[in-house]
């Protein structure tokens, strides 16, 4: 069989690379805001695991020693501190991103049962974004329950499980 001497170039055109490179820039431009949102989502259930782990591991503390152990929130420099070695593993600062709020004053007391004498509700959101986080501690039990933040109403609604 005689080969032909016309050769055959392969490969893409300018203008073919051009389009499959634009196509890829809106479809990336497109999951930017959901990678974003879930990064935030993320965030914010790691400070508020945070809170929780640290009010329990308080309250844990208050009954196996037998005396009362309080915990600070610290909404300025977003820490959470426990008062005479009530956090094992000391002080927890959550990430610069969360703020920080909470109804009353700073202070979660537990006694010695590990009951505490107020309701509290504290609130977890990531700046510049519409997530909120809500945990609420029911006095005289100190049961902790997650929810959501209505920020309109300002309530904090249980989560659905």
């Amino acid at each position: 069989m005689p080969r032909s001497s016309v050769s055959k170039d392969v490969g893409f055109t300018l203008v073919e690379s051009l389009i499959v490179v634009a196509i890829g820039g809106i479809l990336v431009a497109m999951a930017i805001p959901s990678v974003s949102a879930a990064i935030n989502r993320a965030k914010l259930a790691q400070a508020t695991e945070m809170v929780v782990a640290s009010l329990q591991e308080a309250q844990r503390e208050a009954i196996r020693r037998n005396r009362g152990c309080t915990v600070t929130l610290n909404k300025i420099d977003r820490k959470i501190v426990g008062q005479q070695g009530c956090l094992l593993t000391g002080d927890r600062i959550l990430p610069a991103e969360i703020d920080l709020s909470y109804t009353g004053n700073s202070e979660i007391k537990y006694g010695i049962r590990g009951h505490t004498t107020n309701n509290k509700s504290v609130v977890l959101k990531v700046a510049d974004s519409p997530n909120y986080r809500c945990l609420t501690i029911s006095a005289p039990l100190g049961i902790i329950r997650l929810g959501s933040y209505d920020p309109a109403n300002k309530l904090c609604n249980k989560l659905k499980i």
